[in-house]
């Protein structure tokens, strides 16, 4: 179809004219925006209570075909002038796994630290002093007034905000194109006015507010679900319980309590083996947040425990073969198929290493998504309760942290290889709070009596001994 000069003109006309319109209303409603929030304008530093459900991975559940959600607490403080926060946040894990993390950031340091004791112990973990930045923009999200900031900052309105009406529904879409060309989607209701939700195309994320309230004497969402990376369920269902003003951060939070004082080693990539018993080695970095046992059997090895990725595979393999160069990694056992023991195991598969674990286990890594393309690389042979193999005695126990989840016991050493069961964090610390499947596993080693000598924790501790078995034992349980 030709188009004459007159028909050329009147388009240009039209569109000039439309979008010079839409540029105004998006002028008129961003105004309009900055004077309903006006009172929230000031705000420098201020203190959000907030609890939520989040999406356990399914490969972090008791079973891996029924994922379940953990239940969150979480107190924050921020100081957006002085680059100051303070958080602690509760966490409750399958089986009644306790974490009470504190982490804050000040002037000169951002640390990490553990009230329960159960993971890190009076130990303290060195945070980047960017920190700040991550956590207040996570934060921020929380708060329907705070999420808008960066919206009613543009200068250049008419250009880098396209105004949509949906008059029928009552509805204001807002399309900000960022300064990083990344658009950002608002929708909100006109009367009355108030954000409905946020689109973040960019990095995957939209979060519903609504259950609109006045708390403090602020008036905002307490109710905010988020969607992660496509997610068709809630990643995390949110509500917010108390919001307050600040002056500044009580300075009490921004520094460590008494008694924690060591700043813990980071991991690093320089594995060192050690003999242990007869023909049985640790491997493990100066961190031990990695713990792997193998055993040499004549001409064949036996390793127990995969580290969470290939690269880590890669290294524990390597490490073996500096020791044994002549020897063969012929299997490798794994106790539950939790993500983090069972997504380094491809790197001992391809050297073809047979996967030794319990028929739940051997199922669910079938089913394992990362390894859909390679499953048919795999052998396995499974375990049974109290199986006896090359001097190791295998239990298979039904636990509240994985549908089955087994041990390895070391019957002329009187070592156990475990992960998960009794988890106790580097200095031996007691947990206040030990989850109810720790106390089961105590009793059952009690009940078998099994001389024990040493506990290697695939986690943190690789030589729990008795004496402290027995003293976690009489920890609260969940």
């Amino acid at each position: 179809m030709k188009l004459n000069l007159v028909t050329i003109i009147s388009m240009l006309v039209y569109v000039t004219f439309t979008s010079c319109a839409h540029a105004k209303e998006a002028t008129e409603f961003i105004a309009l925006l900055k004077k309903h929030y006006e009172n929230t304008s000031s705000i420098k530093a201020f203190s959000l209570t907030h609890s939520y459900l989040g999406r356990s991975d399914p490969y972090q559940s008791w079973d891996y075909k029924a994922p379940s959600r953990y239940k969150a607490f979480k107190v924050t403080d921020i100081d957006l002038e002085k680059k100051h926060y303070y958080q602690n946040v509760v966490h409750h894990f399958t089986g009644g796994l306790f974490y009470d993390e504190v982490h804050f950031q000040n002037n000169s340091e951002s640390l990490r630290y553990e009230r329960n004791g159960i993971a890190l112990g009076k130990g303290v973990i060195k945070q980047s002093m960017t920190s700040f930045e991550r956590y207040k923009n996570l934060t921020l999200m929380n708060l329907d007034f705070f999420a808008v900031r960066p919206l009613l900052a543009e200068a250049d309105v008419g250009d880098k905000i396209n105004f949509q009406l949906d008059e029928a529904a009552g509805k204001v879409t807002l399309i900000h194109q960022t300064s990083e060309n990344k658009p950002i989607e608002y929708v909100f209701s006109q009367s009355p006015l108030r954000l409905l939700s946020i689109n973040n195309k960019a990095r995957k994320r939209i979060y519903i507010y609504d259950n609109y309230r006045t708390n403090n004497g602020y008036h905002f969402a307490h109710s905010l679900v988020k969607y992660y990376n496509g997610d068709a369920k809630p990643s995390f269902i949110t509500r917010m319980e108390k919001f307050e003003v600040l002056e500044q951060i009580d300075q009490e939070r921004l520094t460590l309590p008494e008694g924690y004082n060591t700043i813990l080693p980071e991991r690093n990539s320089m594995l060192s083996s050690r003999e242990i018993a007869t023909d049985l080695y640790l491997i493990t970095d100066s961190s031990a947040i990695t713990n792997t046992l193998f055993k040499v059997n004549g001409d064949n090895i036996m390793v127990f425990g995969a580290p969470t990725n290939n690269k880590s595979s890669e290294r524990a393999i390597n490490t073996i073969y500096d020791r044994f160069p002549n020897k063969k990694i012929n299997a490798v056992y794994i106790t539950h198929p939790y993500s983090d023991h069972i997504a380094g195991l491809l790197p001992y598969v391809e050297r073809g290493a047979i996967v030794y674990a319990d028929e739940y286990t051997i199922e669910a890594i079938k089913a394992f998504p990362r390894f859909s393309k390679v499953i048919n690389k795999f052998s396995f042979e499974t375990l049974t309760h109290e199986q006896m193999l090359d001097g190791v005695r295998f239990y298979v126990l039904e636990n509240s942290r994985s549908k089955r989840q087994s041990f390895a016991y070391f019957e002329q050493s009187g070592i156990i290889y475990q992960s998960d069961f009794l988890e106790v964090a580097f200095d031996n610390t007691i947990a206040e709070l030990l989850p109810n499947y720790s106390k089961q596993f105590i009793t059952f080693v009690r009940n078998k009596k099994l001389e024990v000598s040493r506990i290697v924790g695939h986690h943190r501790n690789n030589n729990i001994s008795p004496e402290i078995m027995d003293k976690s034992y009489h920890a609260n349980t969940m």
